[in-house]
């Protein structure tokens, strides 16, 4: 039996290479990094930054807590190079009938991304203005305006309203102080309670309104006991908003908000220390507390010598796993606000940026 062999000839042979060829050059040619990135690159940037910044937040409330300094950095720029190349490389030979047939081709592709992130410290005129200047006394109703609770936002941001004390380190608060923001947030949930920015000399002056209820209702009595509580004259229904300790005449709230740095302190009460560190006194004492809304903590910061399966946020530190947890709506809600309340104390001028040069590949 003969062995037949079957000859290509060697115009389709060169048809074959040429077509293999144009595929591997049409494949690197073509290549080009898809919009698709963008949908998937911005929500995965900017969920890590998020995250960043509640553990950040969290460490540094910790690290007061311990009279540690704060520190404090801030993502300036994130910037996601991407190259996409390849090559194509063919070889032929005519057949003959006394050397085989020779024929190759081929191509490779490479594809690489490369993050680039750049970082500015809270340092300076931004350390001062971010951390250790108050929050202007304006802001306190333009949150209530803009739907934050009363309750929330005077235990968090006001050091005392018309010399009614809120609670501090080593100081319970003034029984008229829960009392007022309670008042107030059921005027809030009513929709009687509006503001009114005047432009004056002084940035932090405005005018908040009090809408006068039917007589008889649950918003009237509110009004009245408010009123009465601020020590403000019969009747007033709008009244202006200042700085200070103890108001000037009976028309006027004077409000002595807390800084930054003050807000992060006493949310630093709120932590369950280590029983060795709190025996050991390495972290500031508790503060007084007395009736049982002072008694719950602004946020309820645990720890344990293991990292926790799942937590809102979570930090090491000496040691131990501080955290907040994931089902205590009421110690996020609190943390949510604090770092909204970064973003309003943020009144220094920023830093420039650094330039950063891509090449475009």
């Amino acid at each position: 039996m003969e062995n037949v062999i079957h000859e290509v000839s060697p115009t389709l042979r060169l048809r074959q290479w040429a077509l293999g060829s144009l595929a591997v050059l049409a494949l690197t040619g073509c290549a080009s990094v898809s919009p698709a990135f963008v949908k998937t690159e911005r929500i995965d940037y900017g969920q890590v930054v998020a995250e960043s910044w509640k553990r950040q937040t969290l460490l540094n409330v910790v690290r007061l807590r311990y009279a540690d300094a704060p520190t404090f950095l801030d993502v300036a720029s994130i910037i996601n190079s991407h190259t996409v190349g390849g090559n194509a490389t063919g070889k032929a030979t005519l057949p003959s009938r006394t050397d085989p047939n020779v024929l190759e081709f081929g191509g490779t592709g490479n594809w690489s991304n490369t993050p680039t992130v750049t970082y500015q410290p809270l340092m300076g005129d931004r350390f001062t203005k971010s951390l250790l200047q108050p929050v202007p006394p304006v802001a306190i109703f333009q949150l209530l305006q803009g739907g934050w609770p009363a309750t929330l936002v005077f235990r968090t941001v006001v050091g005392s309203v018309n010399g009614l004390r809120n609670v501090s380190a080593g100081a319970a608060s003034d029984p008229g102080f829960d009392e007022l923001g309670e008042a107030l947030a059921r005027i809030q949930r009513a929709g009687n309670i509006g503001i009114k920015v005047e432009a004056r000399k002084d940035a932090g002056s405005a005018r908040v309104v009090i809408r006068r209820a039917e007589r008889g209702t649950a918003s009237d009595a509110d009004g009245r006991r408010v009123r009465e509580l601020l020590g403000l004259a019969e009747g007033i229904t709008e009244f202006e908003i200042t700085y200070g300790v103890v108001p000037d005449n009976a028309n006027e709230v004077a409000i002595l908000t807390r800084s930054m740095m003050e807000i992060m302190l006493q949310l630093g009460f709120g932590i369950d220390l280590p029983p060795a560190h709190a025996a050991s006194g390495r972290a500031l004492a508790g503060q007084q507390q007395a009736g049982d809304q002072q008694a719950r903590p602004l946020v309820h910061i645990r720890s344990g010598p293991e990292e926790p399966p799942d937590a809102y946020a979570a930090v090491p530190y000496k040691g131990y796993w501080y955290w907040i947890e994931d089902t205590d709506v009421d110690s996020k809600r609190t943390f949510t606000f604090l770092m909204i309340l970064f973003s309003l104390a943020e009144t220094g001028q920023a830093t420039a940026a650094p330039i950063v040069t891509v090449p475009s590949r």
